[in-house]
């Protein structure tokens, strides 16, 4: 055989041997695209709105959770606490992470840095009934041992109404109580822990909360929010009416908080695991109740917008022999740890005291520079920078204290606040709903696009019940 007829053959080898190889790579490729074809559920994807948005939030929850540990790390290991001269109350390093099987698919919420994941494991473990197991969420701690945190974490929602003002009653009962009760008939219980509504109250207006409410005339009947797994969630009246020499009539919003410092009320506070310190101006979301963050979350403020006004606060934080790590417009919605929420409120009180009485401080210079009227801001910043290591607070201004005016999915937030109408104009502005403007017939319930922040916080004002 010639060379030229050997060469003809041996090229032909090779050309039937390179087209096994690619239809071998081609069939490989073939099988993995089907697998990762394979759909996770059979049910189809609805269009997220109005009350279709509800059918997904439990699902969300656990996602949004999962994207909240994604912002928050520095590092896929968990770095360890901030040393700190001053005294610092230890935040708990717990995270739940329902594992959650959605209805249908759902787009996880975009972070920041999707590398840095919180390397978390479910475990199943059979309740004693033989009922559908529970989840627990394991997280490494910084002494490399696993803690499991049960999913029906306690929560209670915490605010204050004075006397003298309708317009407290009204956000009270028509922005939070309604956007409570919608909240907890919508995320199934199985899925989330107990989160309770407790409302303080001045005894003149006790009378004219929600109905449905139960009147709690000693705060040590309260039932026990530690059962396993707890009952439903309920809303509680609780009556506290400061004395007439009180301090802080001469700065009346501090008894937004300072009933907290009450002791009468400490054991009832104490018997939940996380509060969610609010104003009344608000509405909480669905996706509140599976909200559970392994950091102080606080939302962000709108005071300080000025340099001077940054030196100012590092020069009270030094007079006052207090750590300031470099954490500004810290907001007036907290959410975290109850001990650690509880601790920190006497030395915010102490702070703000110490500002109105002070030759130094007591002076208004105008707002934004430094004004009288949002001491209680500067000295919640104040101890929110010297309690808690600035790794473990979370300024959120994404989901927590969000604006009502936005036009945010209602999904990617738990919680919104009626900033002041005539500041931040809009679709709801508070003053024109106090002044009765906003009726059924100018928003009709089925306008309004529960998907959307603005018709959800519309919605809640108008329709809840």
């Amino acid at each position: 055989m010639g060379i030229g007829s050997r060469r003809r053959r041996g090229q032909a080898a090779a050309f039937v041997g390179v087209m096994a190889l690619l239809l071998l790579c081609f069939n490989t490729i073939g099988v993995e695209w089907q697998v990762l074809r394979v759909p996770q559920t059979s049910a189809p994807t609805p269009a997220l709105s109005g009350p279709a948005i509800i059918g997904v939030v439990a699902a969300v929850g656990s996602l949004r959770n999962e994207a909240a540990e994604t912002d928050l790390r520095a590092s896929p290991s968990i770095p360890p606490p901030t040393t700190s001269a001053i005294a610092t109350t230890p935040v708990p390093r717990i995270t739940v992470i329902p594992s959650v099987v959605p209805i249908f698919p759902v787009e996880p919420t975009s972070t920041r840095n999707a590398t840095n994941v919180l390397s978390t494991s479910a475990v199943q473990t059979t309740t004693s009934t033989g009922t559908a197991p529970s989840t627990f969420a394991l997280e490494t701690i910084d002494n490399n041992m696993t803690t499991p945190v049960p999913l029906y974490e306690s929560v209670a929602i915490v605010t204050f109404v004075p006397d003298g003002h309708v317009k407290f009653i009204d956000q009270a009962q028509h922005m939070l109580w309604s956007s409570w009760q919608f909240a907890i008939g919508q995320v199934p219980r199985q899925l989330r822990g107990r989160t309770d509504l407790l409302v303080f109250a001045h005894r003149n207006v006790v009378a004219r909360l929600p109905p449905s409410c139960v009147r709690l005339g000693d705060p040590s009947l309260l039932p026990s929010t530690q059962s396993s797994p707890p009952s439903h969630d309920r809303c509680y009246i609780v009556e506290h009416t400061p004395s007439a020499d009180a301090y802080w009539h001469r700065y009346s919003f501090m008894f937004s908080l300072s009933f907290l410092a009450e002791p009468a009320f400490q054991p009832l506070l104490m018997s939940y695991d996380r509060l969610l310190r609010t104003d009344t101006d608000v509405v909480i979301t669905p996706a509140f109740l599976t909200f559970r963050p392994r950091q102080f979350v606080v939302g962000r403020g709108g005071y300080m917008v000025e340099e001077y006004t940054k030196s100012r606060i590092q020069e009270l934080a030094i007079d006052l022999h207090m750590t300031h790590q470099g954490l500004y417009n810290v907001g007036s919605t907290w959410f975290g740890n109850t001990s650690t929420v509880l601790s920190m409120v006497p030395k915010m009180l102490e702070v703000a005291k110490f500002i109105l009485d002070s030759p130094k401080y007591n002076v208004d210079q105008g707002f934004p520079r430094w004004h009288i009227g949002v001491t209680s801001m500067y000295a919640g910043e104040l101890v929110v920078n010297h309690f808690i290591p600035k790794d473990n607070v979370w300024v959120n201004s994404e989901s927590l204290d969000i604006n009502c005016n936005s036009i945010e999915k209602t999904i990617n937030v738990y919680h919104s606040h009626c900033w002041p109408g005539d500041q931040y104009p809009g679709y709801f502005n508070k003053w024109e709903f106090e002044r009765g403007e906003y009726t059924a017939q100018r928003f009709p319930r089925d306008n309004l696009d529960l998907a959307v922040l603005n018709d959800y916080f519309m919605a809640m004002a108008l329709y809840g019940k």
